[in-house]
């Protein structure tokens, strides 16, 4: 079986996931990218996207006949229910290619990217865990800026999430990520990190 070193990477949305997997990958660190799969997956050619539509109907279709996905978004977060469900459709199938991607790896440590790390349970797959944080006010202008969306909704889909100081008692190693954080910044503390994990992978081995 793999014994690459595995760190999940979380933290709430628009916290700055992305720009910190992109600094490891720049280091030459493999990144899995939970999100990424799920995009896959759900695309027109995926393997969820037929589950998906029968479930939801055609209504959450565009008219190229791909997902509407703000339109799904949406909907899910005013409704507990249907935010279950397509969880259900979707989790299993992500992590069976995440597992897929970690037992083929041949690297000293990987990069697991999941947004929803802790409300999955998976942080008890990886062997630390990297979150990156910042306050709900930087996510809401962040949301709103990105992603168009409106204050009410900004907020609708942080609560969704974990408490933010909860995430944080399952962090083994943290990176703040406010609005005025320079990338100098963000690059020194992953090289700090890049560092430590390749002496706790090359341990892991003995």
């Amino acid at each position: 079986m793999n014994r690459s070193f595995k760190i999940g990477l979380t933290g709430g949305i628009a916290s700055g996931k992305t720009i910190v997997a992109n600094l490891f990958s720049n280091l030459g660190i493999e990144i899995i990218d939970a999100d990424a799969i799920a995009h896959s997956i759900t695309s027109k050619q995926g393997s969820a996207y037929n589950k998906i539509v029968k479930h939801f109907g055609e209504g959450i279709l565009r008219d190229d006949k791909k997902l509407d996905r703000k339109k799904l978004r949406t909907m899910i977060f005013n409704n507990s229910e249907l935010k279950r469900d397509l969880e259900q459709i979707i989790h299993p199938e992500v992590y069976a290619i995440i597992n897929q991607k970690i037992n083929a790896s041949q690297e000293s440590y990987q990069i697991i990217v999941i947004p929803l790390l802790i409300e999955t349970g998976y942080q008890n797959f990886v062997d630390r865990v990297l979150v990156i944080d910042c306050s709900m006010e930087t996510q809401l202008a962040r949301l709103i800026n990105r992603d168009d969306e409106t204050m009410k909704n900004a907020r609708k889909i942080i609560a969704n999430q974990i408490e933010r100081n909860e995430r944080l008692k399952f962090a083994d190693d943290i990176i703040e990520n406010e609005k005025k954080t320079p990338i100098n910044v963000l690059k020194n503390k992953v090289l700090q990190l890049h560092e430590t994990y390749l002496e706790l992978s090359e341990k892991s081995l003995i």
